[in-house]
């Protein structure tokens, strides 16, 4: 996948396929002029200019983006969390942030409190989510219809429109949204710990994985990650 500008061999600059999400804001999104943007991105085109290389972002629905890279279309995944459903496909970088997940409910809906209250309700969000497992775990799964969605923008209009009663989303994408349509929302913290996020590659990839790796912890050592998470988070995250 590894691609070189046209130039003498003594200046190339390596280009590396990286996938990233479509309408995940603050973390991956595509902004008014359709240029990939958002928190993963910016540390993304940070590692890469530490290696000397650059990115060639390829925004996509995600399940796709997923299956490009299981297919090696792509050299790695911008913001990846990490699980160990996924670790038996890709290789990861240690995570530089966690998202929270939680519920989001219209801010003048008072029906829905927890997760008991999702009984014979519609309710948008992914599969094998933290909040789906919780639901397993409380035995309330079968009594509840999720809705998957190709992104979160499409969650959270869905919920705007009235056609989902909650979204299951990360805290800081769903404020996000949120703000971006005008809608006041609740937020219902259903006990996520945080589901840590870093880069991935493809599966026996070591040799990118640790480059990129080793860029990452430059830019931490040297003060320089830091600026960026609160730029995009503040106190979302």
């Amino acid at each position: 996948m590894i691609s070189c500008l046209a130039r003498p061999a003594a200046a190339l600059d390596e280009v590396y396929h990286c996938g990233m999400a479509l309408g995940y804001p603050p973390y991956q999104y595509l902004d008014e002029g359709g240029e990939p943007d958002g928190l993963d991105v910016e540390v993304a085109r940070m590692v890469f200019e530490r290696m000397g290389a650059k990115p060639a972002f390829e925004p996509g629905i995600w399940d796709n983006v997923v299956a490009s890279l299981r297919l090696d279309r792509l050299d790695c995944v911008a913001g990846m969390e990490i699980n160990d459903e996924r670790r038996v496909f890709f290789d990861f970088t240690t995570p530089y942030y966690s998202r929270r997940v939680v519920l989001f409910v219209r801010a003048e809906d008072r029906s829905i409190n927890g997760l008991k209250d999702l009984h014979l309700k519609a309710v948008a969000g992914d599969r094998h989510s933290f909040v789906e497992r919780r639901l397993q775990e409380e035995g309330l799964l079968r009594t509840v219809r999720i809705v998957k969605t190709r992104t979160k923008d499409e969650s959270m209009r869905m919920l705007l429109q009235g056609n989902v009663i909650a979204v299951i989303a990360p805290r800081a994408v769903g404020l996000s949204l949120a703000r971006r349509y005008g809608m006041a929302v609740r937020v219902i913290d259903v006990g996520d710990p945080g589901s840590p996020v870093g880069f991935a590659v493809a599966k026996g990839n070591a040799e990118l994985r640790d480059r990129m790796e080793n860029a990452l912890r430059e830019l931490e050592q040297s003060g320089l990650l830091q600026p960026v998470l609160d730029k995009w988070l503040g106190s979302s995250w």
